[in-house]
């Protein structure tokens, strides 16, 4: 009876964690988009559009070097995951400039928060994507 519930506990959270996901994906979208509106400054839209860039940047150059290469040996663990995730964390905060660094502060609240959800959500969106026919 216990081990059947715990397989009936794990399937639930299985089927959860993505919908959970897109929830979570969908609602820093629109935080973001929300921010942005509500930015009087150019210069604050700047420092947001360059802390994104920053993301995009690590999350793309983590996938080139690491990812990729553990894919295709077969070799991608939950470990390498996790690896991965913090490659990209440094790789972002080593490129996103001070200024932006504190305006996310400022306007979000925990820079840590903001950059880990930012770069769930890039990861997402680049999984999400067709693959390129060209390669």
């Amino acid at each position: 009876m216990t081990e059947f519930l715990l397989t009936l506990l794990q399937s639930v959270i299985i089927a959860a964690v993505p919908v959970i996901t897109a929830f979570v994906c969908s609602y820093i979208h629109t935080k973001n988009v929300q921010a942005k509106q509500n930015i009087d400054s150019e210069e604050a839209k700047n420092l947001l559009d360059d802390a994104e860039r920053a993301v995009t940047t690590a999350v793309i150059s983590t996938n080139q070097t690491y990812v990729d290469t553990l894919k295709q040996s077969g070799q991608f663990t939950v470990e390498n995951q996790k690896e991965a995730f913090q490659k990209s964390f440094d790789t972002a905060m080593s490129i996103m400039t001070q200024e932006a660094k504190d305006f996310i502060e400022k306007a979000y609240g925990s820079l840590t928060d903001w950059l880990t959800t930012q770069i769930e959500a890039k990861v997402k969106v680049n999984k999400s994507a067709p693959a390129d026919p060209t390669t």
